[in-house]
């Protein structure tokens, strides 16, 4: 993790928020009154998703689960919206 000292943060800043949401990398802000971590926001909403899908009881598991299942064994996307035009189509919705 690249580290900066909060005086380079202060003269360049927006160099420094450029450069984070280029790289996808934290940077690392010391300072004299404690540390700072600075992210991208897409970093920041990733981070946030990831939280809350974890914090659903068998979330996890779920989601290792249908990873582990073959492409073969998958339902095509356009069966399910075919299937859900045709209930809607028949008055079952």
């Amino acid at each position: 993790m690249e580290t900066i000292t909060v005086n380079q943060t202060q003269l360049d800043l927006a160099k420094v928020v450029a450069e984070i949401n280029e790289k996808h990398q934290p940077i690392l802000i010391k300072g004299s009154a404690g540390n700072a971590i600075l992210i991208s926001e897409q970093e920041w909403n990733a981070i946030q998703e990831t939280l809350y899908l974890q914090s659903i009881p068998g979330m996890v598991e779920s989601i290792h689960q249908a990873a582990a299942t073959p492409i073969e064994d998958c339902i095509a996307l356009r069966a399910i919206q075919n299937s859900k035009l045709k209930i809607k189509k028949d008055g079952y919705d």
